[in-house]
């Protein structure tokens, strides 16, 4: 199976408005056509009636246990989403960001991001397993009450460990709008993170990252990982994804805290 991350070195790391790293035509044209192919239909994410159409511009999502059950999705794609949520993945990952890991995350971690027990999200829990992953098939649903934004600027959640994206966009896909875009504070982080959205006036746009078949986008959680999907147009196409996690069960991000006055 090849890694997302095969050929992807240190010397890829972006460093504005954080670390991340954009890799285009990340996959050979083989393996991404069976992935795109293969990618699970809304039936299994949602429901499977017709007549009941989804929600405009709304996210559903396949978690790769799940997958890895159900006879109706591709053996490409649970091979695929098996790998990039196996403990040998997470390794690529940890070494991929040596020097970017947070400091708090590191202390949460006792140090170390190797060496834990590691597991599956849903298969597995926190309480046999230190380090939860997912590799799993995420998409935006067609746009059909006028333009909008699925999540604006936001953080992942407090105990996500990474956060890393593959564009899977259908090739008839014509639709308007849909980038990536990677945000930096105005004034410096706000006291409440673990927000859908965060205030449009506490973030500015720094980096877009279109949203083009076969782009990854990788990055570790931090306080300044801001990140949010830009407006989409009326379309009657699906925005799918491939979205891989790491996450422990503690919070270990928080808002800095004030510091304390000077004594007179």
């Amino acid at each position: 199976m090849r890694s997302l991350l095969s050929g992807v070195t240190p010397a890829d790391i972006r460093l504005d408005p954080y670390p991340h790293v954009v890799k285009t035509d990340v996959l050979d044209a083989e393996t991404y056509a069976a992935l795109s192919a293969g990618f699970p239909p809304f039936g299994l994410m949602g429901w499977a009636n017709p007549d009941r159409p989804p929600p405009s511009n709304s996210r559903y999502q396949l978690s790769a246990w799940l997958a890895s059950t159900m006879d109706a999705v591709a053996p490409a794609w649970k091979e695929f989403t098996r790998y990039h949520s196996s403990p040998a993945f997470f390794a690529e990952v940890a070494a991929l960001f040596r020097d970017h890991w947070p400091d708090a995350l590191k202390t949460a971690l006792g140090g170390s991001l190797l060496g834990h027990s590691m597991g599956m999200v849903l298969r597995d829990d926190h309480g046999t397993a230190r380090i939860l992953q997912d590799a799993r098939a995420e998409i935006n649903t067609p746009v059909t009450a006028g333009p909008s934004v699925s999540r604006g600027a936001h953080l992942d959640t407090m105990n996500r460990l990474f956060t890393g994206l593959l564009y899977l966009r259908h090739p008839d896909d014509d639709a308007v709008g849909g980038d990536l875009q990677l945000f930096r504070w105005k004034n410096g982080p706000i006291p409440n993170l673990d927000v859908f959205q965060l205030p449009d006036d506490a973030v500015e746009v720094v980096a877009t990252v279109p949203y083009r078949a076969n782009t990854m986008v990788i990055f570790p959680q931090g306080i300044d990982a801001i990140h949010g999907v830009g407006l989409r147009h009326p379309t009657p196409h699906t925005r799918r994804y491939l979205f891989i996690s790491g996450e422990i069960a503690e919070n270990w991000l928080t808002p800095p805290t004030a510091a304390t006055p000077a004594a007179p």
